[in-house]
């Protein structure tokens, strides 16, 4: 499960926007031959968002995948997303 902090500027946008980006993350963990399985609001927890991804225990892929996602590297980096917090569930 990925935790993610987004950033004032994702949050500015209008809902369907936001939700916009979703089949977009998705395809792109497919990209990296991972599985986005579930995606919601949280409770409990200071982040916005959750994201659940199926990675058959390949965290090479994962962590490929999270760099291209948070745009790691580039000036698009902390743009949409501020900062992820992942727990792996077994």
């Amino acid at each position: 499960m990925v935790f993610c902090m987004m950033a004032p500027e994702f949050l500015r946008l209008p809902i369907e926007e936001r939700q916009g980006y979703v089949p977009q993350w998705s395809e792109l963990a497919r990209k990296h031959g991972l599985k986005m399985i579930f995606w919601g609001t949280t409770m409990g927890v200071k982040e916005h968002a959750v994201f659940g991804f199926e990675s058959n225990g390949d965290s090479e892929s994962f962590f490929n995948f999270q760099r291209e996602w948070l745009g790691l590297g580039t000036d698009l980096a902390g743009t949409l997303i501020e900062y992820t917090r992942t727990i792996t569930v077994h």
